[in-house]
């Protein structure tokens, strides 16, 4: 199982307000009383693999823990990704500037979820179907883990350190709004991508054990 991740791709849009000092309180600024609640959408895309039959084993090369006698017989490649796009709110107050999100749009997706398959083995075979169906185990696993973490995004992104209407937050310049609003998402997100991606290696490394190798060579006689 070959893993690969593209860390993250974000996109900010901004709406201007002017609020008067009779909207924001003495502890406080306070986005305008039309001002709606925080929106968040987090979509999966599991993908489902393509199989290849096109590299011989010389070109899939060898490893001291894949493969019989270090052969490489297989592989799956899995390409993951976590994009964002944010649109959140600014207001001038006093002499400085409130500000918080209005909505949020997370999307976990495999960019690439590829199965080679040694092209020694042709469609069919016995040698084909069991490597394709240890294959498989890495494309379960890699499709398994990706609803829970999505719910645990959805989560974090609704506790309370995301700044919202009800509890906005205040800057010096609107840049610095820009900068604490990407940053506040950095930090609720990236530790739950590096959960997973941590669970997801350990869980692939489960797949490729030395049993369930020879429990895949005992299901044909050649290789």
């Amino acid at each position: 199982m070959r893993l690969r991740y593209q860390l993250l791709a974000y996109l900010f849009a901004a709406a201007w307000f002017v609020a008067s000092t009779d909207g924001a309180s003495a502890a406080g600024c306070r986005a305008p009383r039309d001002a709606g609640d925080f929106r968040v959408h987090v979509d999966v895309d599991i993908g489902e693999p393509n199989v290849f039959n096109t590299m011989s084993k010389a070109q899939l090369g060898t490893t001291n823990i894949h493969g019989r006698r270090g052969q490489i017989l297989g592989t799956t490649e899995s390409g993951f990704e976590l994009r964002w796009s944010i649109s959140y709110e600014v207001a001038n107050w006093r002499n400085v500037y409130c500000f918080w999100t209005a909505s949020a749009e997370v999307e976990l997706s495999y960019q690439q979820l590829d199965i080679n398959i040694a092209a020694e083995y042709e469609p069919g075979s016995c040698q084909y179907e069991a490597v394709l169906d240890h294959e498989n185990e890495h494309v379960e696993v890699a499709q398994r883990i990706m609803r829970p973490y999505a719910r645990q995004i959805h989560q974090a992104l609704t506790s309370l350190a995301i700044p919202t209407s009800h509890l906005p937050s205040v800057a010096n310049t609107p840049e610095d709004a820009r900068e604490e609003v990407e940053e506040v998402f950095r930090r609720t997100l990236l530790p739950v991508r590096d959960k997973m991606i941590q669970l997801l290696q350990q869980q692939q490394a489960e797949v490729d054990t030395l049993e369930n190798y020879r429990r895949t060579w005992r299901r044909c006689r050649k290789w």
